[in-house]
């Protein structure tokens, strides 16, 4: 606006055409205002009111645009807003689940662990580290360990366009296909990122987003006695836990059994993720 008024505090408006390119809705339209014989002061004015009525009907606009996208969000049932989080059960039971996207280190160290126990969990995998060691993938799956999708590229959903988000998935499930032979059936969104729209994104190629009820916070590296903590003192019944196997994490396998351990003393059982959605309704949660 100061620009404009700088550009007419010397301009003599006497039958002359002022040219106003706002950013109406379409943010082509050009609006011509003709002054007919105004003084500098009314025609300051006319500028005034016609910025000030396109800036109002734009937001207005957008306003009324977020709240009908955001009162329509709220119409969709939970499993189309959230994602899965929890399976509401009373029985001590709870999935164990591991991120992997990078390295060839904790992920065989994890699966030894797992291995040992005879404890079934879930890893999530990324597209092109399956790609590059679907040895280790193979491995994990022989175990008896479910194998889910972790995406293609580390983004953010949220992010992409639908297209975006459906290619994202589809890359990785046929790596993971051409691996186990076994389609996979849910995604853990990347950073745990994601919207309704990334959620009927994913269904529409046949996936569930799932997240965490507890996070282990075994990415930041925190401690040993801190990751064991968070888990042991945070698991309730038809948990979903989030640890990781990537070789940036550098404390998951040594926490890992102590965390065991402890589960199995307040009377758990580890089970995979399909497993867990038998033992009660699945909880969509933002």
């Amino acid at each position: 606006m100061d620009v404009l008024f700088a550009k007419f505090a010397n301009y003599d408006a006497t039958m002359q055409d002022i040219a106003i390119v706002l950013p109406a809705m379409s943010m082509k339209e050009v609006f011509i205002v003709r002054i007919v014989t105004v003084s500098r002061k009314v025609l300051r004015y006319v500028i005034v009111a016609v910025i000030m009525a396109t800036v109002m009907s734009v937001g207005l606009w957008a306003t009324d645009h977020d709240m009908t996208t955001s009162a329509h969000a709220a119409t969709l049932p939970a499993q189309d807003r959230y994602s899965l989080r929890d399976v509401e059960t009373n029985q001590k039971v709870a999935a164990l689940t591991f991120d992997i996207s990078w390295g060839t280190v904790m992920p065989p160290k994890v699966l030894a662990i797992l291995k040992t126990d005879h404890v079934p969990a879930t890893i999530f995998v990324s597209g092109p580290w399956a790609k590059q060691h679907p040895d280790i993938v193979k491995a994990y799956a022989q175990a008896g360990i479910e194998v889910e999708s972790h995406g293609w590229a580390h983004v953010n959903y949220s992010g992409l366009s639908n297209q975006g988000i459906v290619d994202n998935l589809m890359k990785t499930d046929q790596v993971i296909q051409q691996i186990t032979g076994q389609k996979p059936s849910f995604v853990r969104p990347p950073n745990g990122d994601f919207n309704s729209r990334s959620i009927l994104a994913a269904r529409s190629v046949g996936y569930t987003t799932v997240t965490w009820g507890t996070d282990s916070l075994d990415w930041m590296n925190p401690g040993v006695a801190t990751i064991i903590r968070r888990v042991t003192t945070r698991i309730h019944p038809g948990d979903i836990i989030l640890m990781h196997a990537s070789d940036t994490c550098k404390q998951t396998d040594i926490a890992l059994p102590t965390i065991l351990q402890s589960l199995r003393e307040k009377g758990y059982k580890l089970v995979t993720l399909k497993q867990l959605l038998t033992y009660g309704k699945p909880i969509y949660r933002g």
